[in-house]
């Protein structure tokens, strides 16, 4: 009986390992995916450039990229339920003080804050679910994540159709969420997968994997190119591509829905083949997609599929890195790669909503589609090289 009790808490504890990082980062992620088109059309409403609308995005990028090296060093000194409680705080209150004061400064200061709020939470998250999976299954453990997480992104563009983009109940409803995900942390908090007792980490540490394994995290950047870039603008092109407002939004949903779809096929594949195979199959449809929505009549029924099929692609590029990069380490090395794997989404949303803006200005609106699109060229060139590398090293 003591044996059989044993057993049953053991599984237990380790379901809470996974479920409650998982549950936590798709609440977070529910509220972010609001901001993105609500600041994004108030910006148009007010006659912003895409350029603008960019470089407000692009805020939040900055702070990322700044931050992300910090994080194992700041893991090891509060711990990840400090840690992960106290950037959701944050993240509540910067919800609440965007109606206080109108402009693009105010807003682009709280979106820095909250870049560092989002990073921690991000970071942490992810260290907990690659750390706490099996080695067998983590590819489906990540995919079961990226379901999660692409959800919240999909639901979040939706509530605004339920809030309204008017005064405070948008702002207010982004605040009460990351809240609700303090529940999910304490519950499963136990289970979290402790940081081994090393050497303190140095700042430097994370960058050496761009180069140690360039596949993986450049993959990131492309997935956090597209990805950032899309939230940001895909519902202004879609305006711009004379779609109402509120299609424009719908839109935007269809692009994480695909990944909800996709992920777990990922995931298996993920586990079982080749990864730079994988990530080399990925890049070709993301060159092809974008580019294949520029040819199509401008109604939701022919753009849906074809936008789907890119947000699921996409979003294989990031499950395909953290299921590489779990494979690869452990403890603190582990966290030092989650640490790159932040901050190479940082480099791509940094570099993201501007250029990607600046296209759709001088291509407009379809430089949006065939920046991304080139963007992915530019990735599936990396692979081809690292695996012509690869077959001339015995």
């Amino acid at each position: 009986m003591t044996r059989s009790a044993t057993r049953i808490g053991g599984r237990i504890g380790a379901w809470k390992g996974q479920i409650a990082p998982i549950a936590a980062i798709s609440l977070f992620g529910l509220s972010m995916t609001m901001s993105y088109p609500l600041f994004a059309l108030l910006l148009e409403r007010a006659g912003a450039s895409g350029a603008t609308i960019g470089l407000n995005t692009m805020a939040a990028a900055v702070s990322m990229v700044l931050t992300a090296p910090m994080m194992p060093r700041l893991l090891r000194a509060v711990g990840i339920g400090r840690l992960m409680i106290g950037s959701a705080l944050v993240m509540a209150a910067i919800f609440a003080a965007v109606p206080l004061h109108e402009g693009i400064g105010w807003w682009m200061a709280l979106r820095f804050a909250y870049g560092f709020a989002g990073t921690a939470l991000f970071f942490a998250s992810e260290f907990w679910i690659v750390g706490a999976a099996p080695e067998a299954s983590r590819g489906r453990i990540i995919a079961i994540y990226g379901i999660s997480l692409s959800t919240s992104f999909m639901t979040g563009p939706l509530l605004l159709t339920v809030t309204g983009l008017e005064g405070w109940p948008p702002f207010l409803v982004a605040a009460a969420i990351p809240l609700a995900g303090l529940v999910p942390i304490v519950w499963g908090l136990a289970s979290a997968p402790p940081m081994e007792d090393e050497e303190l980490p140095r700042l430097a540490d994370t960058l050496r994997y761009f180069v140690t394994d360039p596949a993986m995290v450049w993959a990131v950047v492309l997935f956090a190119t597209v990805e950032y870039g899309t939230l940001a603008l895909l519902s202004v092109w879609g305006v711009r591509s004379d779609l109402p407002e509120a299609e424009a939004v719908l839109l935007l949903s269809a692009f994480p829905l695909g990944a909800i779809l996709m992920q777990l096929p990922l995931g298996w594949a993920a586990d079982r083949f080749d990864r730079r195979r994988l990530l080399l199959l990925i890049a070709a449809v993301m060159i092809a997609a974008p580019v294949a929505i520029t040819g199509l009549e401008r109604a939701l029924g022919p753009l849906v599929p074809v936008t789907m099929v890119w947000g699921g692609l996409a979003s294989g590029l990031y499950l395909v890195a953290l299921t590489g990069l779990g494979a690869r380490y452990s403890g603190q090395r582990l966290a030092q790669a989650n640490a790159a794997v932040v901050l190479a989404y940082g480099v791509g949303a940094l570099v993201s909503p501007l250029a990607l803006g600046a296209a759709m200005d001088a291509a407009d609106p379809d430089g949006l589609l065939l920046g991304s699109s080139g963007f992915a060229a530019a990735f599936l060139a990396l692979v081809l090289a690292r695996m012509a590398r690869a077959r001339k090293t015995p």
